[in-house]
């Protein structure tokens, strides 16, 4: 089994970047965990510049979120939401949207955050978007 670890925040000493890497050290040794780490070179969505070949960014993640088994997402939580180069790359992985790399996926979110809500709030704007998109959102 292949997961795919991809963080929103883009900080080098990121909470959410340390809770995916404690969330590999859980599993099991025949389980293949590759953290992402692309996210900060995906361009802005742009309907104009979603074309084949897609930008290389682009299609590296929509790649990653292909060959993956499953998807965990670790989002911090910015003003009540998540992150916009979070919510721009999965713009990016959500095109077209009847085939898209997340359909039928099995994704988890978790997140981490110093604010008072513990990004609770950015979870469940996360958990909406990737839904609406068609992953299983465990």
């Amino acid at each position: 089994m292949k997961i795919l670890a991809i963080s929103g925040s883009l900080r080098r000493d990121s909470y959410n970047t340390k809770l995916l890497r404690a969330a590999e050290e859980l599993l099991p040794s025949n389980v293949d965990f590759v953290l992402y780490q692309g996210v900060k070179e995906v361009p802005p969505y742009d309907e104009e510049d979603d074309v084949q070949p897609a930008p290389m960014a682009v299609a590296a993640l929509r790649n990653a979120v292909r060959e993956a088994d499953a998807v965990l997402f670790s989002t911090p939580e910015y003003n009540s939401s998540i992150p916009g180069q979070l919510k721009n790359a999965i713009d990016w992985v959500s095109r077209p949207v009847e085939t898209n790399v997340l359909r039928n996926k099995p994704v988890a979110v978790v997140g981490a955050s110093t604010g008072a809500f513990g990004a609770a709030w950015a979870q469940a704007e996360l958990r909406k978007v990737l839904a609406a998109l068609g992953a299983r959102v465990l």
